[in-house]
C-alpha cells in the first residue's frame, strides 16, 4: 500500500507453446507475453570513448564543428566507433503496455525421401517461417491492450514488427540448392526529438553447386527496399532501392583448407529528396585454413569500385556508400585464433582499408579469452 498515491493495476504474463506433428512435417512455435510497465520521455546525449569501444561515428555534416544529434550515425568501420550514447537522467515516464507475439513455423517434409511420386518430390523441399510483433503503447487508465495487432498511432510508443520465409530446395546438399528468401520489417521509435521508423523489404535467391570434388559455386540475386522517416530530420529521410548479384567460386583443397574468389554488383537509388545513385563493383578473394592443432586462420582482401552521384557528405551517401568513398577503395583483413589449452583461447585480428584520397587506416585488436 502507498499512501501518497492511487493503486495501479498491471496485466505481465508469458505463454509458450510448442508442438511437432505429423511425426515432424510441422514443428511450430508460439510465445505470446504482455507486460505493464512505464518507459522515460528520454534524451541521449553522445560520449566520446577509445577508438573501437563505443559503436557511434560523427560526421559534421554542416562543417560548422558542432556535435549535433543528427550528425551521429552507427559505425560501419571499428576505427571510427568513437562514441557512446548515453541516457540522461529523467523523471519524467510514461505508462506504457506492452503485447508481443513470437512464432516460427517449419515445414520439414524430408521424411518422404524415400516415398515416390508427389511426396518424393515435396521431400526435397524444406520451409521455415519466422514472424515477429511487439507494440508498445501509451496506457489510459487502466486498459489493457492485449492485442499485439491493435495498433493505434496515437498512442503508439515502439513497435517492432518482422516477417521472414525461407523457402529451401536440397537443403544443405550442395547440389542444385536454392533458398529463396523474404523478408519484411518494421520498427518505430520514440524519442524526445521525434518519432523515427525504418523500413526494410527483401527477395533474395541464391543457388550453391558443387562442381566435382573441389569447386563450390555460389549464386546470388537480391532487391531490397530500405527506408528511413525521422519526425523533425529531414536530412535523414531516404527510401533506397537496392538489386545485385553475388557470384563466388570455392576450391575446396581439402576439409581444412578453402580458397574463394567472388565479384559482388550493387546498384542503389535513392527515391526521395536528392536521389542519389550508386553503381558498386566488388572483387574480392578469402582464405580459409583450421589447423590439426587446434589453429584457426582466415584472411580477406576486397576491392570496391563506387561509381557514386550525388552529395558524400550527408547521411544517406553514408548508408549507401557503407562507410566508403567514390572511386576505389581497398579493405583488407586477417584473423587469427588459436585454442591454447581446454579453457584459453587467444585470438588476434586485423583490418585495414584504403581510399583515393585518404591515408591507410589500420586497425588490431588482440584477445585472450578463459572458458570456466
Amino acid at each position: 500500500k502507498n499512501a501518497f498515491a492511487d493503486n495501479e493495476q498491471s496485466l505481465n504474463s508469458k505463454i509458450a507453446y510448442s508442438q511437432k506433428l505429423f511425426k515432424g512435417f510441422i514443428h511450430t512455435n508460439s510465445v505470446y507475453e504482455t507486460s505493464s510497465g512505464n518507459i522515460p520521455n528520454q534524451e541521449y546525449i553522445y560520449i566520446k570513448t577509445e577508438p573501437g569501444q563505443g559503436f557511434y561515428t560523427w560526421i559534421d555534416y554542416n562543417n560548422n564543428g558542432i556535435k549535433e544529434f543528427n550528425e551521429f550515425e552507427i559505425a560501419k568501420f571499428k576505427d571510427e566507433a568513437e562514441y557512446l550514447r548515453v541516457a540522461l537522467p529523467n523523471l519524467n515516464f510514461i505508462n506504457t503496455q506492452r503485447a508481443k507475439w513470437t512464432q516460427s513455423v517449419v515445414l520439414n517434409p524430408s521424411q518422404w525421401a524415400n516415398a515416390s511420386g508427389f511426396k518424393k518430390i515435396a521431400s526435397k523441399f524444406y520451409n521455415q517461417t519466422h514472424f515477429l510483433i511487439d507494440n508498445e503503447q501509451k496506457r489510459v487508465n487502466d486498459g489493457f491492450n492485449i492485442n499485439p495487432f491493435d495498433i493505434d498511432e496515437d498512442k503508439l510508443l515502439g513497435l517492432n514488427f518482422s516477417l521472414r520465409n525461407s523457402l529451401f530446395y536440397n537443403k544443405n546438399l550442395q547440389r542444385y540448392s536454392f533458398t529463396y528468401t523474404y523478408g519484411t520489417s518494421k520498427n518505430k521509435q520514440l524519442y524526445s526529438i521525434g518519432d523515427q521508423e525504418n523500413n526494410t523489404l527483401l527477395h533474395q535467391l541464391e543457388m550453391h553447386h558443387k562442381l566435382g570434388k573441389f569447386w563450390l559455386i555460389d549464386l546470388a540475386t537480391s532487391r531490397s527496399e530500405n527506408s528511413v522517416e525521422t519526425e523533425n530530420f529531414a536530412n535523414k529521410n531516404y527510401q533506397i532501392n537496392t538489386s545485385g548479384i553475388l557470384t563466388k567460386f570455392t576450391f575446396l583443397y581439402n576439409k581444412d583448407h578453402r580458397f574463394s574468389l567472388f565479384y559482388q554488383f550493387k546498384d542503389k537509388k535513392n527515391i526521395q529528396q536528392d536521389f542519389e545513385k550508386l553503381q558498386q563493383h566488388k572483387f574480392g578473394t578469402s582464405y580459409f585454413f583450421i589447423g590439426k592443432k587446434n589453429m584457426q586462420i582466415n584472411a580477406e582482401i576486397n576491392l570496391f569500385l563506387n561509381d557514386f552521384e550525388g552529395n558524400q557528405n550527408s547521411p544517406v551517401s553514408y548508408q549507401m556508400l557503407e562507410g566508403l568513398q567514390s572511386g576505389k577503395n581497398y579493405t583488407w583483413s586477417l584473423g587469427y585464433l588459436k585454442k591454447m589449452n581446454s579453457f584459453l583461447n587467444l585470438s588476434f585480428n586485423y583490418l585495414g582499408r584504403k581510399s583515393e584520397d585518404s591515408n591507410i587506416i589500420h586497425t588490431g585488436s588482440i584477445q585472450l579469452r578463459a572458458h570456466f
